[in-house]
């Protein structure tokens, strides 16, 4: 391990003791036209990972006539990722992939998020993208 790794790992302790909340994470599987279902082929784990959710706007293209045009069309939504350190993707038998769930076990109602994508980065932390799952049976 060279230097900046010892370090990136020291930070990143650091990061999930003072950020970090614990989470479920269950594999499911994904099959055109039904529900996704759990994937006993792959484990459960609990993880320990930083959640950030905030507003998040995009521009939504188009084109305008003349002097008519008011200013751009933007969509306004929100964003949630949770981040896991490269310490703790090494610990997981099975990487997460898209369409798993994730329960934040430690917050009132236990959410669930689906994963809606899995950044890697160089470094071999993971953000996990989410969509927040319907509650409605």
């Amino acid at each position: 391990m060279t230097l900046f790794n010892d370090l990136d790992a020291q930070v990143s302790g650091a990061i999930d003791a003072a950020f970090g909340e614990v989470a479920v994470l269950r594999p499911r599987a994904s099959m055109p036209y039904a529900e996704r279902a759990e994937d006993p082929s792959r484990q459960v784990a609990t993880v320990t990972g930083v959640f950030s959710a905030g507003p998040a706007e995009a521009p939504l293209k188009g084109g305008s006539a003349g002097g008519a045009f008011s200013g751009g069309t933007r969509i306004v939504s929100q964003s949630a990722e949770f981040w896991l350190s490269a310490e703790t993707v090494q610990s997981l038998v099975e990487r997460p992939q898209k369409g798993d769930a994730l329960t934040l076990t430690g917050r009132a109602g236990a959410p669930v998020y689906a994963l809606s994508q899995v950044h890697p980065s160089d470094m071999g932390d993971l953000t996990l993208i989410l969509v927040l799952e319907d509650e409605t049976p």
